[in-house]
């Protein structure tokens, strides 16, 4: 079998990406019910049969545009943690790198997010991909508290999660601006001086 030249390789991982990056817009735009190979082949600029070429089924094109939108969270997890690894920082003041990682996210992946966790009731097939995603997310806060000192990260990482997703979710219903940025300050730092002065109990 001849070997595909890496020009090739490239210019189809380029239009996969394409597809990728089209599916998160329209789930943003019109919810999981408005994705479908068409709509994302237009939006991507293709031609409808390039979907099915790169993907086996619209739900595992779906599934591949959370995973992006989880990966892109990870890594920006993983880059506060540099931050604050090279700068030494305590609990208290990781804060802010953090704020600056999370609220960075564009809106549109964080609406495309939120949409397809919606959707896993209606279409129990995607439920196992979500599942993946929401661990891969838990493990990076597991991460992150584990870098700041915080014991029983593992027990401890959903609580985070949760409390940041449900902030999200608000913050798309109702922005605030600057009062959005001092709420999740507060409550970050809550969450951790209430972890610590746990911790520092049974110590």
């Amino acid at each position: 079998m001849p070997i595909r030249p890496a020009t090739h390789r490239a210019s189809g991982q380029a239009r996969r990406t394409a597809l990728l990056e089209a599916a998160i817009e329209v789930i943003a735009e019109g919810g999981v019910g408005k994705a479908t190979h068409r709509s994302i082949a237009a939006r991507a600029g293709m031609p409808l049969s390039t979907t099915s070429y790169f993907f086996s089924s619209l739900d595992d094109l779906i599934a591949a545009a959370l995973q992006v939108v989880a990966d892109r969270i990870s890594a920006r997890v993983e880059e506060a943690l540099r931050m604050i690894d090279e700068a030494a920082l305590g609990p208290e003041e990781s804060i802010e790198p953090f704020l600056e990682q999370l609220l960075s996210t564009p809106q549109s992946e964080l609406t495309a997010q939120f949409e397809i966790y919606l959707e896993c009731a209606r279409r129990p097939q995607l439920q196992a991909t979500a599942h993946q995603i929401m661990a891969s997310i838990e493990r990076a806060a597991e991460a992150s508290l584990r870098a700041l000192g915080i014991s029983h990260a593992t027990r401890r990482a959903p609580m985070v999660v949760a409390m940041l997703d449900g902030f999200a979710l608000h913050r798309r219903a109702w922005p605030r601006g600057e009062a959005d940025r001092r709420v999740l300050r507060e409550a970050l730092s809550t969450l951790l001086r209430t972890f610590a002065a746990q911790d520092s109990v049974k110590g």
